[in-house]
């Protein structure tokens, strides 16, 4: 009997063909689909249920499954691993904090004075930060909300959010999220939430085309304001019913869509106007993937509160924040207990999140992010001119998005070409997120420690797996 991880014949890396699931991770496996619910992810993603395999081993940006399958990661998972997997810094800290105190039940402790400190530190300028501390995204999505109903006043109870938005599966969260296969079978969902499109240019919902749109979408959202039909505004009595505006500064859900530069100034500008507080959920763009501390500080926009999670603790432990306005943050200081958690203020969540916002600092990681990202984009770019199945390619930093069309004319979706991209991938060894509003995008969220010589490899298996692809699909023109 082999020792998988010495037999070639057994274990392939990165870029080589293997046949999934190898033995061992079908054989493991057999215990999921006895004894775990079926509503979960992994049953959903790269193909089936079948053929995804059991995942043993990590470091850096790559993995490693049962069978001694290498695997580099490109979505790093759902953005969480910004320091790279199995990050030696994070875990030694966390492992020390563990051995002095772990669980305190949302009281005062060392690492949570120096984690709303930390945080607070890279709040964007001008913003007068306050921070309060949460267990995951979902969590802190509602947290937000809440706080920024304490904020309005009454009748100011009411929430915009966006078409393709994913703002987590709590009750509030969920209710701003406009899928309705999520949706479906919750008996909490909240009612008064106006929902809008969100600044799709390649798939524009107004049938515009940018710039000479002139920032229609934008001029939509004001028009509403000034009738009360659309359910927002009353000019006459000057009644507002819209307590918050929840936005992702860029849609990874719906597959790496970013807005024009321009339509956050103008969001920001209506919020001011009429007293709406502006939540930017960061949860996957944030804690510097595009370059930059905050996706939002590329269009220039202080926000009055932003969502962080995933990234914020290196995909270490579940941990999550809300940071805002001091006036608007403080608006619930003088009811206590009003949102305790078992886990909130975890020494070890805020030892891990401190940890990584230090690691960023101290390795200049922001820099690394922004050189990457335009090397990992360039790329894509170069890789679009020779495949007409790529309709287009977006993104800043680290989170970048690529959208599959069956023309570039009728930019008709792609979706089955894309699964098969996707599926085709993991066969070959790397691992790509498909996400979107139509089944045809994928999205690049990889470590912050990611190479050049790793971003070639994946660019040379996505080369092969849309040619097969095509081949498959009877594309056969190719652009040249």
């Amino acid at each position: 009997m082999c020792e998988l991880s010495e037999c070639p014949e057994c274990t392939k890396k990165c870029g080589e063909l293997r046949e999934l699931p190898g033995k061992r991770s079908a054989e493991i496996k057999k215990d999921l689909f006895e004894y775990e619910s079926g509503g979960t992810y992994w049953r959903a993603t790269f193909g089936s249920q079948e053929t995804i395999p059991v995942f043993e081993r990590q470091e850096g940006v790559r993995e490693w499954d049962a069978d001694g399958n290498e695997y580099i990661d490109t979505y790093g998972p759902f953005a969480a691993s910004c320091l790279g997997h199995v990050p030696d810094v994070v875990i030694e800290e966390v492992y020390k904090q563990a051995k002095t105190l772990m669980h305190v039940a949302d009281m005062p402790n060392i690492p949570r004075v120096e984690f709303v400190k930390e945080l607070a530190s890279i709040a964007p300028e001008g913003m007068d930060p306050v921070v309060h501390t949460e267990l995951g995204g979902s969590a802190a999505v509602e947290l937000a909300l809440q706080i920024s109903n304490y904020h309005t006043p009454d009748p100011q109870n009411g929430i915009i959010s966006y078409y393709g938005a994913y703002h987590g599966r709590m009750s509030a969260g969920l209710s701003c999220t406009p899928c309705a296969y999520y949706r479906e079978k919750v008996p909490t969902i909240k009612n008064d939430i106006t929902r809008i499109p969100f600044p799709y240019c390649y798939r524009c919902f107004f049938g515009r085309e940018y710039p000479s749109c002139e920032m229609y979408c934008l001029k939509a959202l004001k028009e509403m304001f000034k009738t009360p039909e659309c359910g927002l505004y009353a000019p006459e009595t000057k009644t507002n019913l819209v307590s918050s505006l929840i936005v992702e500064p860029a849609q990874f859900h719906g597959g790496g869509v970013y807005p024009p530069k321009e339509y956050f100034k103008g969001v920001r500008e209506i919020c001011d106007e009429f007293g709406i507080v502006m939540i930017a959920d960061e949860i996957a763009i944030g804690m510097g993937r595009t370059g930059k501390w905050w996706c939002m500080d590329n269009y220039e926009v202080v926000p009055d509160m932003i969502i962080t999670s995933k990234a914020l603790s290196a995909g270490i432990w579940p941990m999550s924040a809300v940071v805002g306005r001091r006036k608007i943050m403080e608006a619930w200081k003088n009811r206590p207990d009003k949102h305790m958690g078992t886990w909130h203020g975890s020494a070890l969540g805020c030892k891990a999140a401190t940890t990584t916002i230090r690691e960023i600092k101290k390795r200049n990681l922001l820099d690394r992010v922004r050189e990457l990202g335009s090397y990992f984009k360039d790329s894509l770019l170069q890789l679009k001119k020779s495949h007409k199945l790529i309709g287009c390619v977006e993104g800043i930093g680290l989170g970048l998005g690529v959208e599959f069309v069956k023309s570039p004319i009728s930019k008709e979706p792609a979706k089955e070409e894309t699964e098969f991209i996707v599926r085709r991938a993991l066969e070959y060894g790397v691992l790509i997120n498909l996400s979107s509003y139509y089944g045809n995008r994928v999205t690049f969220m990889p470590p912050y420690i990611i190479t050049e010589k790793d971003i070639d490899l994946v660019i040379d298996v996505l080369d092969r797996c849309i040619a097969e692809a095509e081949e498959k699909y009877g594309i056969h023109e190719r652009i040249c």
